[in-house]
């Protein structure tokens, strides 16, 4: 080999050797990050941004004065779990921005990929919501988009989501009627624990595995939604849904998974 052809492969080494260096320092620093939110030593700034087609509607606003009672609800739990301590999440709101597309919330089969393909659309999709947000989108501990939909006969109170676990994104799509905001609220709360770790507590028919999936474990009645379910179990494979803020809780698997039980 020439000296010309040595240099040229000594380069191509060091730029390869640099690239992982500089791909594991990211990794590292991103997992850094992540499970320091998890020390649960200061209160994580969450930022919710609302869209709406039509940004009048009463939906947006409803949302936003009902966060701090998910705040609250959310500290409850916090200090149930691990004693007192900082308030686990600080809610900011920002918006409504005006949006008049579906939410991308899950690729349509999962094939490695539609799984791809799925990723460059919600960055993509995520991007042009923070331009349209404005210099009010600044960084976060976890953000979690939230697309209120009109409500009527057709479509009355809902909420779906999706969000990646262990990660700083989430995303609601909801409907809220007659000033009734549980279901977004406590959809925003599912997908922020899942940012911060938790796994879901439903098995394939949604309903609540045991024990994992109960407030309460044992053969009595439950009390409580486990907010990684989000229904009451009234038996197995049969639920309903919470009718407030106050019937949906933290269980022991869940907190350990976020980290309020070392």
């Amino acid at each position: 080999m020439s000296a010309g052809g040595r240099t040229f492969t000594r380069v191509r080494i060091i730029l390869w050797l640099t690239t992982l260096v500089v791909a594991a320092a990211y990794v590292y620093s991103v997992r850094r990050e992540r499970s320091q939110r998890r020390a649960w030593d200061r209160t994580l700034a969450v930022r919710v941004v609302l869209l709406a087609a039509d940004p009048s509607a009463p939906g947006p606003a409803l949302l936003r004065r009902s966060l701090p009672a998910l705040a609250a609800r959310l500290a409850e739990e916090a200090e149930r779990h691990r004693g007192a301590g900082p308030a686990p999440f600080s809610f900011t709101a920002h918006g409504p921005v005006v949006w008049r597309e579906p939410l991308p919330l899950g690729p349509p089969d999962g094939s490695l990929l539609s799984r791809v393909r799925h990723a460059l659309v919600v960055w993509g999709t995520l991007r042009r919501i923070d331009e349209a947000a404005g210099p009010a989108a600044d960084a976060a501990d976890a953000r979690i988009y939230v697309l209120v939909e009109p409500h009527g006969e057709e479509l009355r109170t809902f909420a779906e989501g999706a969000g990646a676990q262990g990660g700083e994104v989430g995303m609601v799509r909801a409907a809220v009627a007659g000033g009734d905001a549980l279901l977004a609220l406590a959809a925003i709360g599912h997908e922020l624990l899942h940012c911060l770790g938790a796994g879901d507590k439903y098995g394939a028919d949604g309903h609540a595995l045991a024990p994992q999936g109960l407030v309460e474990p044992g053969p009595g009645p439950q009390r409580f939604a486990e907010w990684m379910v989000g229904e009451v179990p009234l038996g197995p494979g049969r639920g309903r849904l919470p009718t407030s803020l106050g019937e949906l809780a933290v269980g022991e698997a869940t907190a350990r998974e976020i980290g309020w039980i070392p």
